[in-house]
């Protein structure tokens, strides 16, 4: 027996599967192979008999540019229409490419692509299988942003105002001495200590010292063998048994020279002194609810003085099922509500983002 391989190939006219490669016309209707006829190989291996193997797998069926017939790469004139082989004719190989350039469709094999092997059979159903789990993962990815877009969306709701408050605060400043220090005293500063401390850490080589080290490679530990089917283009396939190399992951401990880093302190001086500043002392506080907001009364005493003002206005929202919200708004609008009117509020995150 020879290695080459009878593959199979279907008629689109009478839709007969599995005909012979070697038969160049379809035992059903009589049509003939043409450029559109892709060979696979079936479950059951044909073994070319080694004498019949000698006219085959030598080249490729050549496709007649006139009625689109394949013949046999030696043969000088078309089987099915008498017309001569011409240099502009395409052979079996090239079919695929010019029918996809005339964007004609044509039916594959559900085993075999053209030039079918096992090897680019492995390598499509890899692709198919990525392409499966890119769709899964591209399916939860838009569940999971569909869930989120439903927790983030705002949503519109009735609700009531149920109270309204008010806080102000005016912040007082004294004209005090303190003590500070730092690395250098500023202007109006008066030092009355000083001394050394660490300012900072430098990170240096301290030592180096041998370390094991685990690493790993990869071994040759023996030989896979395959076998590959190679499409002639004439009706056959070529078996060819392949070896490619196994390998396995090997651990090893290898000794390395590390240098061991420490921490050393670096010394400055630092100022240890008096100065006088205006700092935060107390606040006057007033707060309320119903009645118009008002500021409390300063009594400023000596080195005093007023310093930032604070003021909040607050309204509380609570809606048909009893959630509560509140939102910070400006004096005007604050002045605007009514206890127990209705609002539309729009919610994003359990938080009042507008009111309508």
């Amino acid at each position: 027996m020879s290695n080459l391989v009878e593959g199979l190939w279907d008629c689109p006219y009478c839709n007969q599967k599995g005909i012979g490669g070697l038969k160049k016309q379809c035992p059903g209707c009589g049509h003939p192979q043409d450029e559109g006829t892709k060979f696979y190989l079936g479950e059951q291996k044909n073994y070319l008999d080694a004498k019949v193997a000698q006219n085959y797998g030598k080249g490729a069926d050549w496709t007649c540019s006139f009625c689109g017939g394949l013949n046999r790469y030696h043969v000088g004139e078309c089987v099915n229409c008498g017309a001569p082989k011409e240099s502009k004719s395409g052979d079996y190989f090239d079919n695929p490419k010019k029918m996809a350039e005339q964007k004609q469709s044509s039916t594959l094999s559900p085993k075999y692509s053209p030039a079918s092997s096992v090897k680019t059979q492995d390598k499509e159903r890899g692709m198919r299988e990525s392409l499966r789990t890119r769709k899964r993962f591209a399916w939860i990815a838009a569940l999971l942003i569909a869930l989120m877009t439903i927790i983030l969306w705002p949503k519109n709701t009735a609700a009531t105002l149920q109270d309204k408050s008010w806080s102000r605060e005016i912040q007082i400043e004294a004209y005090k001495t303190v003590k500070e220090s730092d690395w250098a005293v500023p202007a109006g500063g008066r030092e009355y200590d000083h001394k050394k401390e660490i300012h900072h850490y430098d990170h240096v080589i301290d030592h180096y010292e041998d370390v094991s080290v685990q690493k790993s490679r990869d071994v040759l530990d023996g030989y896979d063998t395959h076998t590959n089917y190679i499409d002639n283009g004439d009706g056959t396939f070529k078996e060819e048994t392949v070896q490619t190399p196994r390998y396995r992951t090997e651990y090893y401990t290898e000794t390395e020279r590390q240098p061991v880093y420490k921490d050393v302190p670096i010394y400055k001086t630092k100022y240890y002194y008096e100065i006088e500043k205006w700092i935060y002392d107390h606040s006057v506080k007033t707060d309320g609810k119903k009645e118009d907001p008002y500021w409390g009364d300063v009594v400023l005493a000596d080195q005093e003085r007023e310093g930032e003002r604070i003021e909040k206005y607050v309204v509380t929202f609570v809606t048909k099922k009893n959630k509560v919200y509140n939102k910070d708004v400006s004096l005007e609008e604050w002045q605007k509500f009514e206890l127990g009117e209705k609002r539309k509020i729009v919610v994003q995150m359990g938080k009042i983002k507008k009111i309508k």
